[in-house]
């Protein structure tokens, strides 16, 4: 248990630091990917407004002054240190665009544009790339046209489609470097948030076992005191039991000594039910995994309750499909089902019947014990599964139950890798379902 416990937790500390490396390292690559779309878009767009070529007036230098930062021309009065009011200042350039754009960006830019004329290729411009000749323009080009969109990527290059009196001209811009250069962030990230996972990991892993070794500690004691306290228990029972019997021979059988032999018989049963309990806690692997006739197993616990059902006028409607061959500890799959009948015996309401159903289907065994109940609320019961959990409705001696039954249950096929629910629907019938 505290094994599964330690997993749970290493797992969950491992899938929240995945999340929180994910969701940094795909912002991180986003944002870089969008930096790098929109850099290339705004070229595209400088190109487009001025005939796929840049306009040389955006990318003039401005020269400023430092102490007021007015534009001031090349030529002053050496007198007075002023302007000479026959210099004009030069033509002041686009201050969008230079923003965008430093004066090397037409250098660095490498770039080409083909014009298109209702689908036929026209004309290009080649002279500012070395990489592309016609041929390759033209390919590109055309695919442009058959994909029938206005933006995007073809392999390396960003490309734009604008409109123009002599056609459609689509645009191109390489972005091998920056196309690499994201890649690379992309590898390292990846590469770094691995190492980090796998550095987080052995940290949680180093640092779990101690976190648990004091509750490992606590949890093994509580097992030993309650395997000894059991052992510890039955000797006494037994005593008690056989000074009953001794009494009722010589006296005869009475009330006190009947009700002394239901109790002890009662308190060993939850002995029994802890120890093995216990044992499913410390080792929940089956102890002995045979294969054998499930179907005949069922049928023998039914007849083993046959008789008490007559008594209790709780009739068992038993709906068992033959020859069905199981893998598994027979006991305990024995001692499964006798948990649930006799469960349903205990609290099902008096004149109703008790149905059971086992059938196969695939490679999945389902087992349905159905029966009516008093008091119960409509929905999932799984508290029922809780150690020592009672419904309020049954806290009296009479049903001889302990609480613990249903929880050795579902111990039981958890141990064997399957699935127990108890689900009560409006009209008061419960239904216990196992999936094997």
């Amino acid at each position: 248990m505290i094994s599964n416990l330690r997993k749970r937790f290493i797992f969950a500390a491992m899938a929240s630091t995945f999340g929180v490396l994910f969701v940094i390292m795909s912002i991180l690559n986003i944002a870089n990917y969008s930096r790098m779309v929109s850099r290339a878009d705004e070229t595209l767009t400088e190109l487009g407004e001025n005939g796929g070529k840049f306009d040389s007036k955006d990318f003039a230098k401005i020269p400023f002054d430092e102490n007021d930062g007015q534009m001031i021309s090349d030529e002053k009065d050496i007198n007075d240190g002023g302007v000479s009011g026959d210099t004009q200042p030069p033509d002041k350039p686009d201050r969008n665009s230079n923003e965008r754009f430093s004066p090397e960006t037409p250098f660095q830019t490498r770039y080409f544009s083909v014009v298109v004329n209702d689908g036929e290729i026209v004309s290009y411009s080649l002279d500012n790339i070395a990489a592309i000749d016609e041929t390759e323009a033209e390919a590109y080009a055309q695919q442009i046209i058959d994909d029938d969109t206005d933006s995007g990527f073809v392999d390396i290059y960003r490309y734009k489609v604008v409109s123009g009196d002599d056609g459609d001209r689509i645009i191109f811009v390489d972005c091998r470097q920056e196309l690499e250069s994201f890649k690379n962030t992309l590898v390292y990230s990846v590469g770094v948030s691995l190492i980090g996972f796998l550095v987080v990991f052995m940290l949680v892993l180093f640092w779990s076992k101690k976190i648990f070794k004091p509750v490992a500690e606590s949890y093994e004691k509580q097992k030993r005191f309650i395997t000894d306290a059991s052992h510890e228990i039955k000797t006494p029972l037994t005593i008690i039991d056989a000074n009953t019997e001794v009494i009722e021979m010589m006296s005869g059988e009475s009330e006190w000594t009947k009700n002394t032999r239901d109790q002890v018989k009662r308190l060993t049963s939850l002995t029994n039910q802890m120890v093995a309990l216990s044992r499913l806690d410390e080792n929940p692997e089956p102890r002995e995994k045979i294969e054998f006739n499930l179907s005949d197993v069922a049928y023998e616990v039914v007849d083993h309750f046959a008789s008490l059902s007559e008594v209790k006028g709780k009739k068992i409607n038993a709906d068992i499909q033959d020859d069905i061959k199981y893998t598994g500890d027979e006991n305990s799959i024995r001692q499964l089902i006798s948990i649930l009948v006799d469960n349903a015996m205990k609290y099902a309401v008096s004149d109703a019947g008790i149905d059971i159903t086992l059938k196969r289907d695939g490679r999945k065994i389902y087992f349905e014990l159905r029966n009516l109940t008093d008091g119960m609320e409509a929905g999932d019961q799984k508290i029922l599964f809780e150690r020592f959990y009672r419904p309020d409705s049954s806290r009296n001696s009479e049903t001889g139950g302990s609480g613990i039954g249903l929880s050795l249950a579902k111990s039981i096929v958890e141990a064997h890798k399957g699935k127990i629910t108890a689900i009560c629907d409006e009209k008061g019938y419960i239904t216990f379902k196992i999936i094997l």
